[in-house]
């Protein structure tokens, strides 16, 4: 399935609605009225080509937020069980509970994922009152990097708050599950949540996929070891192996010059089988 010009043309206006905060909170918190949207990352297609769609397989979603991204997953047609991990409460309260109301098959933790059990300082950025809950992290410099970079003209009238919350390792919840799927979406914080899962990643092989981030891309792909980086073209509707040339050419969190640039990255274990 290659989508057509018109879905193109929609995650380039998805594109442009992340670079107004305020815009970007109005749809996204109001979604429901949005769906065609979904799923909103483009790179979610991927899935379409390496998942399996069985209800006995698990997706996590680390890093869930609003939900949008197991809404996303839906959309698509996946019918796995899906658990999903959200340290904020607020986020919790208002959205996620609500999804897991009337989706049986969800589940969400309302905690953070990490190497270790412990309890750590979160920080939350708001903009004129207006809290961005995307951009929450455990590293402040992390947040103030990604703000500068998204918003560059506004960027310094964000504020940033803190509260402490609890972290666990996923190996110590000791779920019986079966981990088939793993998006990562912790804005700085992904290395540590692998870290957590090196029980469940030897006993399942899970796909990862992976928002890519220049500081610590390295150190997830060091962890993930037996597992092979690709990307997924929207255009050709193909995962393409990720090398230093695409690097620089394709992947961007952020790009003023290129609104389809990829934004996340799979890893998928090299005894896995799939059509690339």
């Amino acid at each position: 399935m290659i989508l057509n010009k018109l879905e193109l043309i929609k995650y380039k206006i998805v594109r442009f609605i992340e670079s107004y905060p305020s815009l970007n909170i109005l749809i996204y918190n109001n979604i429901r009225f949005f769906q065609f949207l979904l799923p909103h990352e483009k790179d979610f297609y991927g899935m379409l080509l390496v998942c399996k769609n069985e209800k006995r397989l698990a997706i996590l979603d680390v890093g869930g937020n609003l939900g949008i991204s197991s809404l996303g997953f839906r959309q698509l047609g996946f019918k796995n069980k899906i658990i999903i991990f959200e340290p904020n409460f607020y986020l919790y309260k208002y959205f996620l509970r609500k999804i897991s109301k009337k989706d049986k098959n969800i589940t969400v933790k309302n905690f953070a994922l990490g190497s270790k059990n412990e309890s750590k300082f979160f920080y939350m950025p708001y903009y004129k009152s207006k809290f961005i809950h995307y951009f929450s992290s455990f590293d402040k410099e992390y947040i103030l990097r990604s703000i500068k970079m998204t918003f560059p003209k506004i960027y310094k009238q964000f504020t940033i708050q803190k509260k402490l919350i609890k972290c666990r390792a996923f190996d110590s919840l000791k779920l019986r599950i079966n981990v088939h799927f793993i998006k990562l979406d912790t804005e700085g914080f992904d290395e540590f949540v692998v870290a957590g899962l090196k029980k469940t990643i030897k006993k399942y092989k899970p796909i990862f996929l992976v928002e890519y981030n220049k500081e610590y891309f390295s150190s997830v792909s060091s962890q993930l070891k037996n597992y092979m980086p690709f990307f997924y073209d929207i255009r050709k509707n193909k995962m393409i192996k990720l090398n230093k040339s695409s690097i620089q050419t394709s992947i961007a969190r952020i790009s003023q010059t290129n609104l389809l640039s990829v934004r996340n990255i799979y890893f998928i274990h090299s005894g896995y089988k799939f059509k690339c």
